[in-house]
């Protein structure tokens, strides 16, 4: 994953035996940076820079969601699903200013919501209220405003790869 900068390229790897984050100057010339992500080992997927190229957002096998500070690499982990599936792959997203993170999180009702975690306060809130099934979370290029779609018409069982997955006919 390129830094928004430009600067950087970010990527994982496991040379060592264990999946690291690697970090290293566009230019190829330095030696990379090597950021260890903890004493559990796991395999780590979706690196995403926040917009100001100071902290990388990543998922691991373990239904975790994380990020790291690039000067100050100790791994933060921001939430865990409790059901498996996709996670939190394509499904988190920084504010303009670096300073939420917003992503799904899959309910006890099998539906999703949309969840704010804090960097500043290391807080996490729920913004949806769990009764719609909800995807496609984004920030406004301000900001200000936080999009996603949502839909009261899924059938009572959301999985991925079964028939439960297909959405309930409209009645008018």
């Amino acid at each position: 994953a390129w830094s928004p900068d430009g600067k950087s390229i970010a990527w994982f790897g496991d040379a060592s035996g264990e999946y690291q984050l690697f970090l290293r100057d566009q230019d190829g010339i330095a030696r990379p940076k090597i950021i260890d992500l903890g004493p559990s080992p796991s395999f780590f997927y979706a690196p995403r820079w926040s917009p100001d190229s100071k902290r990388i957002l990543y998922a691991d096998k373990k239904l975790n969601l994380w990020y790291v500070d690039v000067d100050r690499p100790h791994p933060v982990k921001v939430d865990t699903q409790d059901f498996e599936g996709f996670g939190f792959a394509g499904n988190s997203v920084w504010s303009p200013d670096s300073k939420w993170i917003a992503y799904l999180k899959e309910l006890h009702n099998h539906m999703n919501a949309v969840f704010l975690y804090s960097l500043e306060a290391q807080k996490t809130t729920q913004i949806t209220d769990g009764m719609s099934d909800v995807g496609s979370v984004a920030f406004d290029r301000n900001g200000k405003y936080l999009y996603f779609t949502a839909s009261t018409n899924v059938g009572p069982s959301v999985a991925g790869f079964d028939l439960s997955s297909l959405d309930q006919d409209r009645k008018s």
